[in-house]
């Protein structure tokens, strides 16, 4: 009887989560996954079922460790338009620089699957979507208290705005430099004020 390597699941399943976030749901193959993860094609069929299930795990694993974390810094932070401002950047130089070169797992998802989206998948996007919005609300809130947004502003209707911004500059920055892409940030922050 073949001896299968152990191996742990959140770590496979971590690997899995770059594969797709490097190449998308339709060019990874099951071979791209099966030698990023190091495991073997039974392992993966025996541990996710599919590859589809694996892609809505692998989801869900990003949105609970990259996404949460990420935008949760909005929320923590006492700064209005400066975190605001600081987030984007740090976007910016994530995907400039390589560390993460091919964006967001989940906007890239939006922008690749759209409607072929199943309700597990529309969940986690949503989800996804909401955090965003709820934790710039914070920060554009803190914002107003601090005088750097107009009093009247609408801070559920500014965060909406940024939301569509994050999901725009990251499909964008395949193609516009770095420069363009921090500009656009800066233009975008003096447009809250």
């Amino acid at each position: 009887m073949p001896r299968y390597k152990e191996f742990s699941r959140e770590d496979v399943l971590l690997k899995a989560m770059m594969v797709f976030q490097d190449k998308g749901y339709e060019a990874t193959s099951i071979q791209d996954l099966v030698e990023r993860m190091e495991i073997n094609r039974f392992s993966l069929y025996e541990t996710f079922r599919s590859k589809h299930d694996l892609f809505v795990e692998a989801l869900q694993a990003y949105y609970e460790h990259v996404a949460i974390p990420f935008f949760n810094r909005l929320k923590d932070s006492k700064e209005g338009l400066k975190v605001i401002e600081s987030i984007l950047m740090e976007m910016v130089s994530r995907i400039k620089s390589g560390r993460s070169s091919n964006g967001c797992l989940l906007c890239n998802t939006i922008a690749e699957l759209g409607a072929k989206q199943d309700e597990r998948m529309t969940t986690i996007l949503e989800r996804y979507l909401k955090t965003m919005e709820g934790s710039f609300y914070a920060a554009v809130l803190r914002a107003k208290e601090l005088g750097e947004i107009s009093e009247s502003a609408d801070a559920r209707e500014h965060a909406k705005v940024l939301v569509g911004y994050v999901v725009g500059l990251l499909s964008l920055a395949k193609v516009l430099s770095e420069r363009e892409m921090r500009k656009s940030v800066k233009a975008t922050i003096a447009a809250l004020k």
